[in-house]
């Protein structure tokens, strides 16, 4: 499997739209509007993703819950602040999820990764605890950005930030996988 196949697949797709829907219309029609906008654009691409793959990813429902709820109060109150701090609550509740998840047999990681990485058993948990390190990293550059920026250049921030973390995520894995893999290798 190659690297389009791996990474610019429907389902990589599927996680960028939501956010380019959020620049996109900020741009356009301002914050609310574009809360307003991502909160819409996710909930398609859930469904979406629930019709091509016949599953919701468990990230998918949290990712649901967490703009629904924050874009709703951001809505509701008027007030930017909800939907800034939905990315920094995000990226812990995911390091949370990994932290208890790499206790599972198979890992949290193993499951979602199926096929595409074959690491050993100690390779599964570096690679946790390295995503739980992106992840707060992460967590702790929305937390900056949001009270440091302009709302516009927030969402600028947040919206590179929301494709360099996925990225990292990527790279980090492709960097680790060498010293514990325990199958073939193919780019």
């Amino acid at each position: 499997m190659g690297f389009r196949e791996r990474y610019l697949n429907r389902a990589m797709q599927l996680e960028f739209a939501p956010i380019a829907v959020f620049f996109l219309v900020n741009w356009l029609w301002g914050l609310m509007a574009a809360t307003a906008a991502v909160m819409a654009a996710t909930l398609i691409c859930v469904a979406l993703g629930w019709r091509l793959q016949r599953r919701i990813p468990v990230f998918g429902i949290v990712t649901v819950a967490l703009v629904v709820v924050m874009g709703g109060l951001t809505l509701a109150f008027d007030d930017a602040d909800f939907i800034k701090v939905k990315a920094t609550v995000g990226k812990l509740l995911f390091a949370l999820a990994l932290l208890i998840g790499m206790h599972l047999r198979p890992s949290m990681l193993e499951r979602a990764l199926g096929t595409m990485v074959l690491l050993s058993e100690r390779g599964w948990r570096v690679l946790h605890w390295r995503w739980i390190g992106l992840a707060v990293m992460w967590a702790g550059a929305n937390e900056v950005a949001r009270r440091v920026l302009t709302t516009d250049d927030w969402v600028t921030f947040v919206t590179v930030m929301s494709i360099a973390s996925i990225v990292s995520y990527i790279v980090c894995t492709r960097l680790t996988a060498p010293a514990y893999w325990t199958g073939p290798l193919d780019d």
